[in-house]
């Protein structure tokens, strides 16, 4: 089809149509017009036959007509019956003439001509000699042999009356395998091009699927590559237009959230260490109202600290510069340790903490995993209630790592949990927290698992909670420095 290409779906669907139809109508014109032709065949020999046997029995009946007048004749040589004769004689001739004007065989043909010859001599006998003479009697002996031939030939007839409804009854048969054998090839090549021309349609349309979804998985990398009709193609042109300006925006995003992450760190700095240093009483003894104001100001610049660090994170993951410094780790360890990490919020939201981790070394960067399971940890812990239960598993299958972390929260709906990886994405459940996340925490996990070479999702689990599972090589495959 590159060589005829048309400008719009609609076209192609006419072109597709009627290429389907053109060969299916085509067969159906020619099995009526065959049928036709055999109707005609069968009514031309039917009339023929039909008309071949009533002359011949009407030539076998004015035969013995004609004799039976001219014995007649020749005993009383009454002139009334030589009429009778030539009456006869007449209505003989008109019936070979009606037989002569018939399709007859050759030998019927042969066998016609002979009649009317022996006829004709008889009749000159009859009609030029006395009704006593000698020669009359002699030639009234010949009617035995014109009937003896008309017989033969009514014989005639009906053979081919017979021959020729097998001839038709085999016509018919040719004809039904002869249609049938062209429906055998054309529904095939009706059904091929069926398909052909739904592959070219839906081609396209799959490729703008595919395009779409990649730029809401927000991969800007791949161009759309839409080959079709032209409507359709340049439908393609304006997804790039718009992949484009995607690019630019997330481009224009991530030099923000660099920039801004760095001007916020300084000034928060700044007021965390100010909040530290009134909270350890340094420049003075504080009352308690003083002492509990330090607290909150130095428990939030810790809390918005930390969401400036996930934007950074954030930033980093999501640059392709950024690569893996391989080593070897032991993971349940790694673990271990980002939960030692959070023992404190743990012990202060009185969590009761379910942990099951088997040994196991893994390829990997320490830095990325260990920020992968502190966020899965953080976002467990924050949505988990007071006196909730946390759940880590950590197992091996195969040549793989699974990671479960589980709360006991409120849980993530159904139709949010595609969603929940995507940057800035906050849902629908609160956090038990006074500072809302960023919504970047799950999506910097995400990146991390992607850059090992794994997979993360949100597993259904029977009771409250969600449930995040991750899903890593042992020896990943993904490009990055090895240390």
């Amino acid at each position: 089809m590159r060589l005829y290409r048309p400008k719009s779906i609609r076209r192609l669907l006419l072109v597709g149509f009627i290429l389907v139809v053109a060969p299916l109508l085509a067969a159906l014109i020619h099995a009526a017009l065959s049928v036709e032709h055999l109707v005609a065949q069968g009514r031309q020999a039917l009339f023929t036959t039909v008309n071949a046997t009533r002359s011949s029995q009407l030539l076998v009946d004015e035969i013995t007509s004609m004799e039976r007048s001219a014995r007649q004749f020749q005993v009383l040589g009454d002139a009334t019956l030589l009429d009778v004769y030539v009456e006869n004689h007449q209505e003989f001739l008109d019936t070979v003439e009606q037989l002569g004007n018939l399709r007859l065989s050759a030998l019927q043909r042969q066998r016609l001509e002979s009649i009317s010859l022996v006829e004709s001599g008889v009749h000159s006998v009859i009609t030029g000699s006395p009704h006593d003479a000698p020669e009359v009697v002699q030639a009234l002996g010949n009617f035995a042999e014109l009937s003896r031939d008309a017989g033969q030939m009514l014989v005639d007839n009906r053979k081919q009356v017979k021959q020729e409804v097998e001839r038709l009854v085999g016509n018919g048969a040719e004809l039904q395998r002869s249609l049938v054998l062209q429906a055998m090839a054309l529904v095939p090549g009706a059904l091929i091009l069926i398909i052909v021309f739904t592959v070219l349609i839906t081609r396209p349309l799959r490729q703008m699927d595919r395009a779409i979804r990649h730029l809401g998985d927000g991969d800007f990398s791949r161009s759309p590559d839409i080959t079709g009709p032209r409507d359709l193609e340049q439908l393609g042109e304006r997804l790039d237009w718009m992949r484009n300006r995607l690019l630019e925006v997330e481009q224009d995003k991530t030099r923000f959230l660099h920039h801004i992450s760095h001007e916020l760190k300084t000034p928060l700095t700044a007021v965390r260490e100010g909040s530290e240093l009134l909270a350890e009483k340094v420049v003075g003894t504080l009352n308690a109202q003083q002492s509990e104001i330090a607290e909150i100001l130095r428990d939030n610049s810790l809390q918005l600290q930390k969401l400036i660090e996930d934007l950074l994170d954030f930033n980093v993951a999501s640059s392709k510069a950024s690569l893996l410094h391989r080593e070897n780790i032991e993971l349940d360890l790694l673990i271990e340790g980002v939960l030692e990490d959070h023992k404190v919020a743990i012990l202060a939201r009185q969590l009761r903490l379910d942990v099951s981790l088997r040994p196991v070394q893994v390829e990997g960067d320490r830095s990325k995993l260990q920020t992968l399971v502190d966020n899965l940890v953080s976002n467990a812990i924050k949505y988990s209630p007071e006196e909730g239960r946390l759940r880590v598993e950590q197992d091996v299958q195969g040549d793989r790592v699974i990671i479960e972390v589980a709360d006991s929260g409120p849980g993530i709906p159904a139709e949010e949990r595609r969603r929940v990886f995507d940057a800035f994405y906050q849902g629908s459940s609160t956090a038990n927290g006074r500072v809302r996340g960023t919504g970047l925490g799950l999506s910097i996990a995400r990146e991390y698992v992607h850059a090992h070479g794994g997979s993360i999702e949100v597993v259904n689990r029977t009771g409250q909670g969600a449930c995040l599972r991750v899903v890593l090589p042992i020896h990943p495959e993904g490009e990055g420095d090895n240390a």
